[in-house]
């Protein structure tokens, strides 16, 4: 009996195993973020399919292939999915999963699908999981009602959280860096001096939780070693101790906390130091130290503001001894909670809406009491408001402080700390500008009543290379030179840093987009994210500013530098350039974290060029939204363009050296920032300076034939002082007196993350424009077909890109033959360059070659050339389908060749990522979704009297009007009158080939 009873125990227990085994599956998806190749309408989005509604549901768009794909959060084990579809079905699929996005692996294929409810039992494990529809059932989409993964989350190492975070290091040896080790790149290491102990130390950016430590040794690794944690680099705990280290690839399955993690090796294994080729950390890091609880979308505060007070910090204080100052209130008689409110910085501002981003709060609090002490670190910045809201509704009055704790910079540079600050001027006390704890305007005073003349008026001009004392900087300079050139500048009697600003417009060492490619896309919190990672990388550096965004609307077909605005359309433009501007600033004003945008060129050389600009007392209203957008989103530099104003000067000088052009800035749109000139001749210098302009672009106080004295001489001291004053305070307010320099060491291993190249990617591929397909896109090929890729452009790495953005040649970035050439491997396809056996189909690369002022070919020629469009009759001739992938960066006619392709591809300039973008398309890995940011003329004369030059008595557009491509007399006096009355006109006028908004 006892042997019967055993043995049923042992069943129920067998059975209770069973049973708890399948209940660890669960619905792993539901709610989880969801992404997809492409979708139907703003109705059927992918988040649909994992919302556990079943009255909604994801619809692509009707082509194949199409994915959808859910982030499940971390690890899983995948044991079954179900698929609920709506009528649009899929023949034939395949379920994959990932640990990356990127590398899948099938876990159920079929060529039968049923339609249905489809649950397939499935053996996988992955992060990520997606659905890749291969065949349609229909005509239709893929539509799924739900898409369910079930499963169990594993307990796995976590992820990596150490990868290009900061870093240091008890040494290192040449060029081998300690951010090498964190680069994730198997080429780059660090290597120590050849003695003990030695360490590398990484800041994992807040407190975190150590599952597991990775060491990728070079041959010089370490035979006694410790893994140590800390959360204030002084009191370390070991989490992991070893005489016996092996080398090679050491995987350590630990278990601590702490910011920072060390390998502190004790005892060498070879005669050299310790080289590891990656040092990564598994885990959790804690970002709600860092990151404020966002509790609400951007608010306007409310209109009854004052129903009761706050009480601290004081209104106006500057807070430098914490970044959690508690907040306080008088009670509000008979509120039991109160709401807590700060216009805390984000990135999900709607960029397309007018007013103020620093007037915007966020909802960070909900509590019983009357005080509130921030979870996380303020960061800092000058204009924090806030208000409070009691539970009845009653709004408090409005307060604003400041916040400033700096890690002052520990480099050598002959600069002592002195009673918790920088001297400066090394005379072993704290002046009042020297100590970052007084206000920025006292510290503004004090530091120009101790300037002679001299010092004040370099402040004015650039070159700081050759004149340490010159208040900027001409860039981009590459990491070690310009932090050379900063130590120079420390090493002057006041020690002024300056500010380095080049033409890196579409990006810093990651390029993307041009603006008027960002216009095709309309993704304008992505715009912010561009403008965020150049902001980034440009910190690793000090590189702190930049000659752009433009800010302007080109109406004007022939106008060169149409490229870099942002299309014809004055509301994208808005939009864009508040995303930009917030984005390089990481918030809506200036702050230590800036980067220093210029925004131009002012008034907006768009309507009419650099020569003439034409708008009158109407049209300047629609040039000017893009102006106060950018006001609005805290820019405090402006730069004027060469061109002068017909309106607003007369037969004047151009808008640098106007004083009426500089007026209308000043007085009409209340501008109180800096004004920087474009490149002038130094015979312009003192007019600029005397007609209200602040800084000198790129001015060489050494330029033959010019004397700093000279200009003191000529241009009054109160004027320089009012310029100084300005520039003075953007520097204080940067935070440089106290951080001038970056990490020429380690930051250039920060630069070009596979997460910015995703990013710029990402931007060509939103703004890339199928403005003509016959059915040939995306390619039907088999394996072992052939396809050719041929014309001036396919091998043209630099058409991506103008100016000074070609560092991605440095990280290998694909011109379009090779990206094309890598993405059709993946299918088997054979790619040719120019010529091949029996193509199926030809991709002629044609457009302009990169150019900065001046166009590539004639301006007055806005189409492709003969021998280009040779090559697209050449193919077309032969009975070969050709896709033409156009490198549009202004308004071209194509009326002669349009009807020759099978399919139009505008690339614009599409940044690094142009190639592989393109490639991507062509393969149907995504569905194009750019629009025209202009209007293409149906021909010549649309834009020119016949044979006419660029001049306004030869043009037949009206240079400052939007969409009026052979628009009628009646039409263009329509779209003066909407403009006059504050209204965006219709895109609809004229008589394009194509119009605004086509793709």
């Amino acid at each position: 009996m006892r042997r019967v009873l055993g043995l049923a125990l042992a069943v129920v227990m067998l059975l209770s195993l069973v049973v708890t085994a399948q209940a660890a599956s669960v619905l792993l998806s539901q709610g989880k973020t969801t992404t997809a190749s492409s979708i139907e309408n703003d109705a059927t989005t992918a988040a649909s399919a994992t919302d556990g509604n079943p009255a909604t549901r994801w619809s692509s768009q009707f082509t194949d292939p199409q994915w959808v794909q859910v982030d499940l959060g971390g690890t899983a084990r995948i044991d079954s999915v179900t698929l609920s579809w709506e009528a649009a079905y899929a023949s034939a699929f395949r379920i994959e999963t990932s640990n990356d996005a990127t590398n899948w692996t099938p876990i159920h294929t079929t060529t039968t699908g049923t339609g249905g409810t489809e649950t397939l039992t499935t053996t996988g494990t992955g992060r990520y999981v997606r659905m890749l529809g291969t065949a349609r059932a229909t005509g239709w989409g893929y539509s799924l009602w739900e898409f369910q993964v079930f499963g169990e989350l594993t307990a796995d190492a976590g992820t990596l959280i150490s990868e290009f975070k900061q870093v240091t290091a008890s040494s290192w040896e040449g060029g081998n860096a300690p951010a090498a080790a964190l680069d994730g790149r198997t080429t780059t290491r660090w290597s120590s001096e050849f003695s003990d102990t030695q360490w590398i130390r990484v800041d994992l950016g807040g407190p975190a939780i150590i599952n597991q430590v990775r060491l990728v040794w070079e041959g010089a690794y370490a035979k006694g070693y410790r893994i140590e944690t800390s959360n204030d680099t002084t009191n370390w705990t070991p989490i992991h101790t070893t005489t016996t280290g092996t080398g090679g690839t050491e995987t350590l399955t630990t278990t601590g906390t702490g910011r920072y993690v060390r390998m502190l090796g004790t005892a060498r294994a070879t005669g050299y130091g310790y080289s590891l080729w990656e040092f990564q950390i598994f885990g959790t890091v804690d970002s709600t130290t860092t990151t404020p609880p966002l509790l609400s979308p951007p608010t306007k505060a409310p209109a009854n503001t004052g129903r009761f007070a706050l009480a601290a910090p004081a209104d106006g204080a500057m807070i430098t001894t914490t970044r959690r100052p508690t907040l306080a209130w008088n009670a509000m008689p008979g509120a039991t909670r109160y709401q807590v409110w700060i216009n805390v910085s984000r990135e999900d501002y709607n960029f397309a809406a007018s007013g103020n981003l620093i007037d915007l709060y966020t909802k960070v609090a909900d509590v019983s009491g009357t005080t509130y002490t921030p979870t996380w670190d303020i960061t800092d910045r000058w204009t924090y408001k806030w208000f409070v809201v009691a539970s009845d509704g009653s709004p408090s009055n409005i307060r604003q402080f400041s916040v400033y704790v700096p890690t002052l910079e520990n480099v050598a540079d002959g600069v002592s700390i002195v009673n918790g600050s920088r001297d400066l001027n090394r005379n072993g006390a704290i002046e009042p500008y020297e100590d970052w704890r007084q206000p920025v305007g006292a510290r503004v005073n004090d530091l120009l009543g101790r300037m002679t003349a001299e010092e004040k008026a370099y402040q004015m001009f650039y070159n700081a290379q050759a004149f340490p004392r010159a208040g900027w900087h001409f860039g981009p300079a590459e990491a070690q030179d310009l932090h050379t050139i900063l130590l120079a500048s420390s090493g002057t009697r006041l020690g002024i840093p300056f500010i380095s600003a080049g033409d890196t417009i579409s990006g810093y060492k990651t390029t993307y987009p041009l603006q008027s490619a960002l216009a095709a896309g309309k993704n304008y919190p992505l715009d912010y994210k561009l403008g965020d990672m150049q902001r980034r990388e440009q910190l690793e550096v000090s590189a702190r500013g930049v000659l752009g965004p433009l800010a302007e609307v080109g109406t004007k077909v022939l106008y060169p530098r149409i490229q870099e605005g942002n299309g014809e359309n004055a509301e994208v433009a808005a939009a864009q350039v508040r995303a930009l501007v917030a984005g390089l600033q990481g918030g809506p004003e200036l702050n230590p974290s800036s980067v220093l945008a210029t925004v131009k060129h002012w008034p907006g050389e768009g309507a009419g060029g650099e020569a003439l600009i034409v708008f009158d007392a109407v049209t300047i209203k629609y040039h000017m939204v893009p102006f106060r957008a950018a006001m609005e989103a805290g820019a405090v530099n402006i730069m004027p363009g060469y061109a002068g104003s017909s309106f607003l000067d007369p037969g004047g000088p151009g808008a640098g050296d106007s004083a009426k052009i500089l007026a209308y800035l000043r007085q009409n749109l209340g501008f109180a920032g800096l004004i920087t000139t474009d490149w002038l001749p130094s015979g312009s210098w003192v007019g600029a300076a005397n007609a209200g302009s602040d800084v000198m672009g790129g001015a060489d106080p050494g330029a033959p034939g010019f004397s700093i004295g000279s200009f003191t001489a000529n241009v009054p001291a109160a004027r320089i002082n009012d310029a100084v004053r300005r520039v003075l305070r953007l520097k204080f307010q940067l935070g440089l007196f106290e951080n001038p320099y970056g990490d020429p060491v380690n930051g250039p291993y920060r630069f070009h993350t596979p997460a910015y190249t995703a990013l710029a990617n990402q931007a060509a591929r939103e703004s890339m424009t199928l403005l003509k397909n016959n059915g040939v896109l995306p390619l039907r090929l088999n394996r072992g077909d052939n396809i050719v890729v041929a014309g001036p452009r396919a091998t043209d790495s630099n058409a991506c890109c103008v100016w000074t953005s070609y560092f991605h040649q440095e990280y290998g970035s694909l011109n379009i033959l090779d990206a094309i050439k890598a993405r059709a491997s993946q299918a088997g396809v054979n790619v040719y360059q120019d010529t091949g056996p029996a193509p199926k189909l030809a991709v002629v690369a044609v457009g302009e070659a990169s150019y900065t002022h001046g166009t590539n070919w004639v301006k007055e020629q806005p189409y492709l050339p003969p021998d280009q469009v040779a090559v697209i009759q050449n193919f077309q001739r032969q009975g070969i389908p050709v896709v033409v992938a156009l490198v549009m960066p202004r308004p071209y006619v194509i009326t002669e060749w349009h009807g020759l392709a099978s399919a139009i591809v505008v690339t614009y300039r599409g940044g690094e990522e142009m190639g592989p973008a393109l490639a991507s398309l062509l393969f149907g890995d995504y569905t194009a979704r750019g629009k025209l940011p202009w209007q293409l003329p149906r021909a010549l004369g649309d834009v020119l009297r016949p044979g006419g030059s660029d001049i306004p008595a030869d043009a037949t557009e009206q240079w400052d009007l939007p969409y009026d491509l052979a628009a009628t007399p009646a039409q263009r006096n329509e779209i003066r009158a909407r403009i006059d009355a504050g209204q965006q006109p219709p895109s609809t006028y004229g008589n394009p080939l194509y119009p605004y908004g086509a793709g």
